[in-house]
């Protein structure tokens, strides 16, 4: 898979002075078919979708803005205080003073710290036939995957990719309304 672009995350003006995971409502912004982002990451998620509809594609999220709680709720069901002896390859956060392991599913941040938590993070997906699915996928009819459309139009509507490992998961890194 070619390298996805990595772009540098500005932080919206608003934010300032807001905890992750802490965002009050009116920073927030409801999306389809549920969740919510920052008003600015769901004005750029709308346009995204709206455009994937175009090209028979349809968008779907299923990873939004994460309060806290949320937050802590996930890192504990997925990382331990102790190493996963399955593992060859241990992935670690710090959280409280502590290193814990991941135990199960996809690596997840250390709560607080979370581009979710910020609103800013999506994680994509396409809806087929009334299910989700991988965005690397390419549906039936469609003359495109998900991912090669989002690589083609995403960065223009002010998204960028976080990690190599998780193509799924984008950032609106803009830090300001679209033109």
């Amino acid at each position: 898979m070619r390298r996805l672009p990595v772009e540098r995350l500005r932080m919206p003006a608003d934010l300032q002075g807001v905890e992750n995971g802490k965002l009050p409502s009116r920073l927030l912004t409801n999306i389809l078919p549920s969740g919510k982002l920052h008003h600015l990451a769901a004005e750029s998620w709308q346009r995204l979708q709206q455009q994937a509809a175009f090209e028979g594609l349809t968008l779907t999220q299923v990873g939004d803005y994460r309060p806290l709680m949320q937050q802590e709720h996930l890192f504990l069901l997925r990382m331990r205080k102790y190493p996963d002896a399955k593992r060859k390859t241990q992935t670690t956060r710090t959280w409280n003073g502590e290193t814990w392991y991941l135990h199960t599913g996809a690596p997840v941040a250390t709560p607080g710290t979370s581009n979710h938590g910020w609103g800013l993070a999506i994680d994509v997906a396409l809806r087929v036939n009334g299910r989700a699915i991988p965005i690397t996928s390419k549906p039936e009819g469609a003359w495109r995957n998900g991912l090669r459309f989002l690589r083609q139009v995403a960065p223009s509507l002010g998204w960028s990719w976080e990690l190599q490992s998780e193509p799924w998961h984008i950032r609106y890194v803009l830090g300001r309304k679209l033109g």
